[in-house]
């Protein structure tokens, strides 16, 4: 399963021209690049047949998103660079660094903190549902830990968010996120709906927790291989995880998508 490149696809003078201010690369994804400018980080789309105009409902859908748990938008501008114009979306740059970020350093969830980040991203993708909007793409690298703590998780990169409501801009069948931390319906071609979020979620978390994929080795190449692992299960969390966290994640695991639950009833279980 290929990664994304980690090198920006334009020049960091290029992009601090069309920028008008310093730009610094902080990360690439299947579409756009992101950069640092000043208090924000602005996610360019690379993709060179996207068009502002593509992506104006989903712009409005986040434009209603408010959450401790979510990034929050700035708004859309379009800058001229590599001969195109270029759509960016504007959100808040958040210090702290990211979860990925952490597992690197092998520093791993705390047992003692896993309800509280894990309670934060379902209030995050709570957020983002009620406005009518999947994020399609959470992982370790779109979640950030605001002043590098775990129990203020950040969902960050709308960049794939796309609006329920809305017409998609996506051909399905498709692969549309991070093959990783797909749900095993996005893996099938199908198409992604809350319920791949809370997937999404509960891999994210067990990685944190023990700092590998739940489900996956390396020497996993085909999506046949993907989808027979995901069937067997995950990996055991370890002793020390809270009751309530276990039995939310090993909800979360079900392979079929209705076996997850909504967010509310997470949340329910989780509290009670």
């Amino acid at each position: 399963m290929p990664a994304i490149d980690p090198q920006p696809r334009f020049p960091s003078q290029d992009v601090s021209a069309a920028l008008g201010q310093h730009a610094e690369f902080l990360g690439a994804g299947a579409f756009g690049d992101t950069w640092r400018v000043g208090s924000e980080a602005v996610k360019i789309i690379c993709k060179d047949d996207y068009e502002l105009t593509r992506l104006e409902r989903e712009i409005e859908g986040l434009s209603r998103v408010s959450s401790p748990f979510v990034v929050d938008f700035r708004g859309a501008i379009e800058i001229h660079l590599g001969g195109l114009s270029r759509s960016c979306l504007r959100f808040e740059y958040i210090t702290g660094g990211d979860v990925e970020g952490q597992l690197k350093k092998r520093r791993l969830l705390p047992a003692d903190e896993s309800y509280q980040f894990l309670e934060g991203l379902l209030e995050g993708v709570r957020a983002l549902h009620e406005a009518a909007t999947i994020h399609r793409d959470i992982k370790p690298a779109n979640i950030a830990l605001r002043d590098g703590d775990w129990k203020k998780p950040v969902i960050l990169d709308l960049g794939l968010a796309k609006q329920i409501d809305s017409s998609t801009i996506t051909v399905y069948p498709g692969l549309i996120g991070t093959l990783t931390y797909m749900a095993p319906e996005q893996l099938q071609g199908l198409r992604a709906r809350k319920a791949a979020d809370l997937w999404a979620i509960g891999v994210t978390v067990r990685e944190a927790i023990t700092g590998v994929h739940p489900f996956y080795t390396p020497d996993i190449r085909t999506l046949d291989e993907a989808m027979a692992a995901l069937e067997a299960g995950p990996a055991p969390l370890p002793e020390g995880t809270p009751g309530p966290v276990v039995d939310v994640l090993d909800r979360l695991a079900s392979t079929a998508e209705y076996g997850r639950g909504s967010v509310a009833s997470n949340l329910r279980r989780l509290r009670s």
